[in-house]
This record gives C-alpha cells, sequence and structure tokens, in this order.
C-alpha cells in the first residue's frame, strides 16, 4: 500500500466498518447485541472493502494515499440500555370516602392539592383531615385501648368538673351540676333508673353494684348490709348514711343521673364540658381510661404526623403518652376539632403522600353515609409510568434508577418505585406496571400524560479496553485484529479477542494492545 507500511503475518483481512465514534468515559445504548460474533461481524464485514496486505497490482505505485484516521483505545465502562415507552403523568388513587355520616357542608376545590394537616371536606361542619400514613384508620385513638365516654344523666349548669389527668376513684366527685355532686362508683351495669326501696323491693344488677359500693365505700360499719341484688331498709340507710357525707338530701334513694358506674379506678383521659356550659341527659361528660397506653402502628404514624405538623411533646414511639394527648389536644384547637384528645374514627384520613383532587364527588348538602364516595383524587407528585414486558421481569427491581428522556430530549433521573405483581394482557404480551418518580420534579412542570422515553441498564463490564467496532479487521483464516499505528506511517496488525459491544464500541483483549495505541478507523 502506496505511502504506508502494514506489518503482519495474515494474509487478507476484511475491515468491519462501522463509521467513526468517539471515546467517551462512559458508553450509553439502546439495546443492539450483547456479544459480537463471527455471524454479526461478518454481515458488517461483507460490506467492507477488502483490505490487502502489501497493496493491490492496479493501485498504481503513483497514487497518493488516502490519510488514515486513527482513534484511541481505552479503558472505560460500557453500558447496554434497554429502551420503553412510558407516560408522564399523575396516578389517580382510590377515591376520598366520608368516613361518618351526616351533610356534606364543604369540600376541597377540584385541583387543590391536599398537603398533611389539610381538610378534605366538613361533615355537619365536623372537619376530615389528612395526615400522613401508610396503615388506614381502622379505629379510634385515645390514651388505650378501653378508654371510655361517660355521658351525665342529669340536666342543668355545669358548676365544677373534674380536670383532664386525674384518677377517678369510687366515690369520688366527677362533676357538679346545679351544685349538686355526680359521683363515680365502680360497676359493669351502666345507671339506667332511680334506685329505691319499694313495697315490693326492687332487685337487679344495678342494685347489686350499689350496695357493694356503699359496703366498700364503709358505710356498713356493723357489717349487716346483705349484698345480694335486692334494695331493702338497710340498702336505703347506707344510701342516707353516704348522701350525709356529701352533703346532700338524704333521700335513701339514689336518682338517676346522681351516680356514673365505672369498672374501676380510671385516669380521666377528657373532659368535653366546662363550668358553666348548659348540660343535658346522656350528653358526653368526660372520657376516662383504666388500662395500658394504647399502642400501634396507628398510634406512631399518628406522633409522627402531629411532630411534622410543629406539635411537640410525643416520643414517636408508637406508645400513647401524656405527650401524645397534650399534642393531640393541641392540633384539635388549631383544626377546629372537638378538643377532647380523643381522634375518632372519622376525624382523620391517613394517606401516606399529598393528592390532588380532580373530582367532587358529592356537592355540598349532600347526605353521606360512613364509606360513601366524596373526592376523586389523583398522586399530587407526577410520576412516569410503563408496560414492563414479562419476558424483561428481571431487568427492573424497586430502588433501580433508571434515565427518563423528557419530550425536549433531555435526560432526568428516577427511581422504581413500585412494579406490579399481578400481570395484565394475555399469554404472549403479558407486561408489569411500573412506576418511576423523578429525581427533580420540576423538570415535569407543565407536563400532564407526557410521551418519555425509559432508559433501563440491561448488561455492563466494567474497566475494559474498547476500541471502536469499525477498527475491527476480519481475518480471511478467521478471527480479528485492528491495525495499529506502528510510527513513521507504518502500521501493524494486532491479533484481538472481541467481546461486549455498546453504543459503537467494543470490549477487546488482546496482548499485543494497549491503553492509548493508535487504531485505524475508515
Amino acid at each position: 500500500m502506496a505511502g504506508r507500511t502494514m506489518t503482519t503475518d495474515m494474509a487478507k483481512v476484511d475491515r468491519v466498518d462501522e463509521g467513526t465514534h468517539e471515546e467517551p468515559a462512559i458508553r450509553k445504548s439502546k439495546r443492539r447485541w450483547s456479544w459480537i460474533g463471527g455471524l454479526a461481524l461478518g454481515a458488517i464485514g461483507a460490506v467492507a472493502a477488502l483490505v490487502l496486505l502489501g497493496g493491490s497490482e492496479g493501485s498504481g505505485a503513483t497514487d497518493t494515499p488516502a490519510p488514515l484516521s486513527f482513534a484511541e483505545a481505552v479503558r472505560t465502562d460500557l453500558i447496554q440500555m434497554e429502551s420503553f415507552d412510558g407516560t408522564l403523568g399523575t396516578e389517580d388513587g382510590d377515591p376520598v370516602v366520608s368516613p361518618i355520616s351526616g351533610t356534606v357542608t364543604t369540600t376541597a376545590e377540584v385541583g387543590t392539592m391536599v398537603e398533611q394537616g389539610g381538610v378534605f371536606l366538613t361533615v355537619d361542619n365536623e372537619p376530615v383531615v389528612l395526615l400522613y400514613g401508610d396503615s388506614p384508620a381502622y379505629r379510634t385513638l385515645t390514651a388505650t385501648d378501653d378508654a371510655m365516654t361517660l355521658t351525665g344523666g342529669k340536666s342543668g349548669v355545669v358548676t365544677e368538673v373534674v380536670a383532664a389527668g386525674e384518677t377517678v376513684a369510687q366515690g369520688d366527685v366527677l362533676y357538679y351540676v346545679n351544685g349538686e355532686p355526680v359521683v363515680v362508683m365502680y360497676g359493669d351495669v351502666p345507671a339506667y333508673r332511680t334506685l329505691r326501696d319499694l313495697s315490693d323491693n326492687m332487685t337487679g344488677g344495678d342494685v347489686l353494684q350499689l350496695e357493694e359500693a356503699l359496703v366498700a365505700l364503709g358505710y356498713d360499719p356493723d357489717r349487716l348490709a346483705s349484698v345480694d341484688e335486692e334494695f331493702t331498709d338497710y340498702t336505703e340507710t347506707m344510701v342516707e348514711r353516704w348522701q350525709e357525707d356529701l352533703g346532700v338530701d338524704e333521700t335513701g334513694q339514689v336518682s338517676l343521673g346522681d351516680v356514673i358506674f365505672i369498672p374501676a379506678a380510671a385516669e380521666v383521659l377528657a373532659v368535653n364540658v366546662a363550668v358553666g356550659d348548659s348540660v343535658t341527659a346522656g350528653q358526653p361528660i368526660a372520657t376516662i381510661s383504666t388500662g395500658d397506653p394504647l399502642a400501634g402502628d396507628d398510634v406512631l404514624q399518628l406522633e409522627r404526623a402531629l411532630v411534622a405538623l410543629g406539635y411537640e411533646g410525643p416520643a414517636v414511639d408508637g406508645v400513647w403518652d401524656d405527650g401524645t394527648g397534650e399534642a393531640v389536644l393541641a392540633w384539635q384547637a388549631d383544626a377546629g376539632l372537638e378538643e377532647d384528645g380523643v381522634v375518632d374514627l372519622g376525624e382523620v384520613v391517613f394517606l401516606s403522600s399529598p393528592v390532588r383532587v380532580n373530582e367532587v364527588l358529592a356537592s355540598v348538602g349532600s347526605t353521606v353515609n360512613a364509606g360513601t364516595p366524596v373526592l376523586g383524587i389523583s398522586s399530587a407528585d407526577q410520576l412516569v409510568t410503563f408496560d414492563l414486558p414479562a419476558a424483561d421481569q428481571g431487568l427492573v427491581v424497586v430502588g433501580q434508577d433508571v434515565i427518563v428522556e423528557m419530550p425536549d430530549g433531555s435526560d432526568a433521573g428516577g427511581t422504581v418505585v413500585a412494579i406490579d405483581s399481578v400481570a395484565t394482557g394475555g399469554q404472549g404480551n403479558a407486561t408489569f406496571g411500573v412506576e418511576i418518580v423523578l429525581d427533580d420534579l420540576s423538570v415535569a412542570a407543565g407536563l400532564d400524560e407526557a410521551p418519555v422515553d425509559v432508559e433501563i441498564v440491561s448488561d455492563s463490564v466494567a474497566n475494559v479496553v474498547a476500541v471502536p467496532v469499525s477498527a475491527l479487521v476480519a481475518l480471511a483464516e478467521g478471527g480479528y485484529a485492528v491495525e495499529v499505528d506502528a510510527g513513521n506511517g507504518a502500521t501493524r496488525l494486532v491479533a484481538v479477542d472481541p467481546g461486549f459491544y455498546a453504543d459503537g464500541l467494543v470490549e477487546v483483549e488482546s496482548a499485543g494492545l494497549s491503553v492509548g495505541d493508535m487504531v485505524v478507523i475508515p
């Protein structure tokens, strides 16, 4: 070949011509093929020019040789990417349902983003608040599992009431109505009638627990009482002794509302009335508890939400303590909820993140029952979704980093956050839905239902020697080589073993090729 010398012991070669390629540190491409074999390279080489060592008889000794082009052998990582058609948009969620029955008095407007602490709707003017958490609300949250609300049996004005945090035991006054005390006694049967001595003695479980309480309080000093479910003259005597100590009229009868029966000594968790309030029979007075603190994942997520909203006190350990109760009271005051220290089932909807209101399903003034859909919602953050063919299921795992090619051609990083566990579609075209969250949500501003490409690493090799694939020379006797610059216009053929291919580069192994060597490319 005139103008340069190529030294080799190989007689005839075909160059594999793939064009000129640059050598970035890391290559990415859509998947073409994983390994270069004789068949693939042979097919490419079939269209390449035949190169004869020592030149050609008809070339002409005086022809001016074409200038050579070179590329450097580099050490790099090679990455193959699989591309999938995806969509950038928001994901519809299950509708928000009314947790209580009543009349819808307000709802969040369409297009509104509801965040933690925000109000979805009000039912009978009672707010339904969003707090973040993965466990749905399924029970009333309060200090203990056995919390109970005490209702009064008298009408009038509250003149004194016990404070939250105090303990009430048998014989203690819970509150006063019109100056008259309402006392707690131990018993499991709620007070439902006036207890007194009749011509035919009154009997029943409520009589029994009254007698037991009076004896326990010391009103049978001579041990003459028959604790036997029968209201006798002596029962009346014990009642009069008790009334004398209370400083009330000694009527010998216990009117409905004079006593509230509780199972045992209890802590007052919340008080529902204040001095000066007018109350009626059947109205909640206080919430008490006699058992262990309430605990569970729902308590934990409540504590986390309260702390995130700026309420100090909860230990954030999933166990209701005084700090939890104080934070709940402060939050209820700010949210416009009843300040009772109890998160009633229906006051809160737990969702994992903010949501956007897409549709009002029950308008203001509608009557709803618990479970009636009220608001259609979608995720507040945009997601990229695509269908992963079942054959490629092994390519993707939750937590994997991916590249999303945006509609303007720019690349954005993303992370796989969910993969459906059940495929859709029939045999042969089954797919699994995949969800991706963008690392920088601002790049998706103003886009909805936009087409994107999702690029996922399907295979890779690290720290290999690579040359442009077009530098490969197919040898007539088999195998491959590259033409290496030998200096002074001379080149030499070096045998190589091709390997992994990505984006115009091919991994090569050779004892005669070093990083930095310049190889001839078409």
